[in-house]
């Protein structure tokens, strides 16, 4: 194989024990668990002579004479094959701990095979990596054993460490959520030779993007054909290029939704790989749920806990000095050491402070904890998010729904006139104050229109069940792709239902993009909901930007004009939270 690229390699000196880390044996106990129990998979442990303490650790060592009776095991009781193959246990969460580091550096699978050569001594201490590519062959990794002066070591030549290897090198795409790698094995040291030579085939995602110009093609030559057996040339003509244009589109939305899979399972798993590691280390429990009766940066002592969520916990406290009571967000668990998710709660103290208005929840102090967490301190909201009320009563009234959401338009609006996109508006992060207003809460997510992105181009971020067409393909996002989440959350609020539902994700964005819900009369015809509300509500929800209001300004006056004078703020006990249903709100 011929190589345009200088190699990437590691070097390990002579000296020291032939070890391996537990993460080249623990898939296959993870495996075994699985399948056959706990007293299984502890019963292998001890007969191969490896204590069970050092097998939940993926991070420690284990001698080489130790791993290959382990793998000798493993295979008589999975069969010879199965060293070869991690299958979904390559990327399971307790064997992730040894790979924060390169979840942390590594872009894409390529990246990881590069950054394996580099660091080679954070898996084993039996040898080196050393990797040759360029960007149309396969990836050689090769692997050398280090000189031991012992004839190049007592593991040299086991073919099931190196069939453990092939195993390894095959589930490095399963981080980015793609097939295992196919690996052809042309050099062995169990042969005879002098190093172990892999070369390493991943899936080419780039050849999805550049099939849609062929699909276009392929399409248009098809209607092309029949229309012009049909109707003639004049009618083929016009047929092709319509059915190239379609080919191509459908192409072009099939890559790009594959793209944001892959790049949702990559961030699942790289907080998954955190989480383990904080876990391994002793600290995750070391989370803010110890800062009850605590005084952060000499100001602000920590009171109960108002909530929490997957990253953070917010808790009520009093300013020592002036005695006014705030409310305290904090990062928890691995998000207190991520980079992204730190990035995230500057960006909503930030976001929030830039943008005053009375419908946003004000950001009074950012600040660091002794350990370097950070967090933020804002104002204290007496009442109850949206979500709760809706999973509470159910679904709300016209009369009590028009003057909350004018609210919410109010905050949308304050916020795209500066230039920012919330990306994430549902009912947990509307807050109904006890005084009748309403605030919005939450834009770390947001976007700032004349800023970079906190995520990469192309990268679906937000709820799925409230996000616009345009966000669901990772399409640039505006003031209307608020609108439509508003029209979803006002939908849902409403009627009980949410206009577009599925149990796939993936299923989930391509409705968005394609199904028009019907019409919140049609769905709950017992509520007699206003037509000026259900009209206002069904523009937001329309597919093309230029089809809803112009903005959170114009749908906020629209909403305003609906008259809701004489109706109930709240439904009598009994009527259905859903169509058909015959639930007590």
């Amino acid at each position: 194989m011929t190589d345009s690229v200088a190699p990437i390699s590691s070097t390990l000196t002579g000296g020291g024990k032939e070890e391996v880390r537990a993460a080249t044996l623990k898939p296959y106990f993870l495996r075994i668990r699985a399948e056959r129990g706990d007293r299984a998979a502890t019963s292998m442990a001890l007969e191969a002579g490896i204590d069970e303490s050092i097998i939940h650790d993926e991070t420690s060592w284990v001698s080489a004479d130790r791993a290959k009776r382990a793998l000798r095991k493993i295979a008589q009781e999975l069969g010879p094959e199965a060293l070869r193959t991690r299958g979904v246990f390559g990327s399971h969460p307790e064997v992730l701990g040894s790979y924060v580091r390169m979840l942390r550096t590594a872009k894409n699978a390529r990246d990881a095979y590069g950054y394996l050569a580099a660091n080679a001594a954070e898996s084993t201490r039996l040898g080196e990596w050393e990797l040759l590519a360029n960007a149309t062959s396969p990836l050689r990794m090769t692997f050398k054993p280090r000189d031991t002066g012992e004839a190049g070591g007592s593991a040299n030549g086991d073919d099931l460490l190196c069939a453990a290897r092939i195993g390894e090198l095959a589930s490095l795409p399963s981080f980015w959520g793609d097939p295992e790698a196919g690996v052809a094995h042309p050099s062995c040291l169990a042969r005879g030779d002098d190093a172990c030579v892999y070369d390493v085939t991943l899936a080419r995602h780039r050849g999805l993007w550049a099939l849609a110009p062929l699909w276009g093609a392929s399409t248009g030559a098809a209607a092309g054909l029949i229309f012009g057996l049909v109707g003639g040339w004049p009618s083929a003509s016009l047929a092709a290029a319509l059915g190239g244009a379609f080919g191509a589109t459908g192409s072009y939305a099939h890559a790009r939704r594959q793209s944001d899979a892959r790049a949702r399972v990559f961030e699942r798993n790289r907080i998954a790989a955190l989480e383990r590691n904080l876990e391994l280390k002793g600290t995750a429990s070391a989370t803010p749920g110890d800062l009850a009766g605590h005084v952060l940066g000499g100001k602000y002592k920590i009171g109960k806990k108002l909530g929490s969520g997957g990253i953070g916990v917010v808790y009520a406290a009093e300013h020592v000095s002036l005695g006014h009571e705030v409310a305290i967000k904090v990062l928890r668990g691995a998000a207190a050491t991520d980079g992204s998710e730190i990035a995230r709660l500057r960006r909503e103290a930030q976001v929030q402070v830039h943008v005053d208005h009375p419908n946003i929840a004000r950001v009074l102090d950012l600040d660091q904890m002794p350990d370097g967490s950070i967090y933020v301190v804002m104002e204290r909201l007496i009442g109850r998010s949206l979500a709760d009320k809706l999973g509470r009563e159910g679904l709300i009234t016209p009369a009590f729904a028009v003057p909350c959401f004018v609210g919410v338009c109010a905050a949308l609006a304050a916020a795209h006139a500066k230039g920012v996109v919330h990306r994430d508006l549902k009912p947990g992060n509307v807050f109904l104050c006890e005084d009748g207003s309403s605030k919005v809460l939450d834009f770390g997510m947001s976007k700032l229109t004349s800023a970079e992105s906190l995520t990469q181009a192309g990268y679906t971020l937000g709820t799925p069940e409230y996000m616009a067409p345009e966000q669901c393909i990772g399409a640039p996002v505006e003031a209307r792709t608020d609108v439509y989440a508003l029209g979803v959350l006002m939908y849902e609020a409403l009627t009980g239902e949410l206009p577009i539902a599925s149990a796939s994700r993936r299923e989930l964005l391509e409705l968005h993009q394609r199904k028009t819900p019907s019409a919140m009369r049609d769905r709950r015809p017992d509520l007699a909901l206003p037509a000026a509300l259900d009209h206002a509500i069904m523009r937001c929800l329309r597919k093309k930007l230029e089809d809803r209001p112009s903005g959170a300004d114009e749908l906020g006056q629209m909403l305003a004009a609906i008259p809701i004078e004489g109706l109930p703020l709240a439904y009598p006990p009994g009527t259905p939270r859903k169509r058909g249903a015959n639930v007590r709100a």
